[in-house]
């Protein structure tokens, strides 16, 4: 990378800061950093950034179609570099797809399904497990100036993802107290209607929750907004 397309790539970076928000949908600036990805190092054809989430992994950015269903497979199959991410001691993995051993139904899908043949990744810095993916459509495709330029690359997908997991973090404290005020308003419904004690109406909508089997959270939003349990919970306390 010659001294012009540092100065391009460093005012990239700026107008990446520009469009984050603070909270809110910062898609756009994580499919900017593999489009990114793709455009400065010189191998690469595809790359896209997973984040753990549950059983099963996410893909947060894709450069493109390809890119996005070579994420997917590691997600439907459990087995690729993401999985071991969290394990692995080195920043990155590079591998080639013909003869890689570690991740045998992995790699044949890969080759089989796209025309990636080899893979750099790159563990993230992230709460979850979390990895930078660059592929390219030749084996030993990645030099090592191609490593050095996506390891800076890779710092910035991190400080996306952590960003995106404070976004997750707040959106889902934010869900929780809403259930908690409704679950709260339920209650008090409750205790009215009943003339029960506070532990007593909980128990009523839990054991309506359970009764029903649904959740304690749609229960007390439809006890909340009927006045009363649900039809065929139980009523004694």
């Amino acid at each position: 990378m010659d001294t012009n397309e540092v100065v391009q790539l460093a005012q990239e970076f700026a107008v990446i800061g520009r469009e984050l928000h603070g909270a809110g949908d910062n898609q756009a600036a994580r499919k900017r950093i593999v489009e990114l990805t793709v455009k400065h190092v010189e191998a690469c054809h595809g790359a896209s950034i997973t984040v753990a989430g549950g059983r099963r992994g996410r893909t947060l950015a894709a450069s493109d179609r390809v890119a996005a269903a070579a994420a997917a497979l590691q997600a439907e199959l459990r087995e690729g570099p993401f999985y071991d991410a969290e394990q692995a001691d080195p920043a990155f993995v590079l591998f080639d797809v013909e003869g890689e051993s570690r991740w045998p139904r992995y790699c044949a899908r890969l080759a089989e399904e796209t025309s990636y043949r080899s893979v750099l990744s790159f563990r993230l810095i992230a709460r979850d497990c979390a990895a930078l993916h660059l592929f390219a459509e030749r084996a030993a495709a990645f030099s090592d100036a191609d490593i050095d330029l996506a390891t800076v690359l890779a710092a910035h997908a991190s400080s996306l993802v952590a960003l995106y997991e404070a976004e997750d973090h707040a959106a889902n404290l934010e869900t929780a107290l809403a259930s908690n005020r409704e679950i709260g308003a339920a209650v008090g419904v409750l205790m009215a209607h009943h003339k029960v004690s506070q532990q007593d109406a909980f128990t009523l909508l839990r054991v309506a929750s359970q009764s029903l089997h649904r959740k304690l959270r749609d229960v007390a939003s439809e006890v909340v907004e009927t006045g009363a349990l649900p039809p065929s919970a139980a009523t004694d306390p």
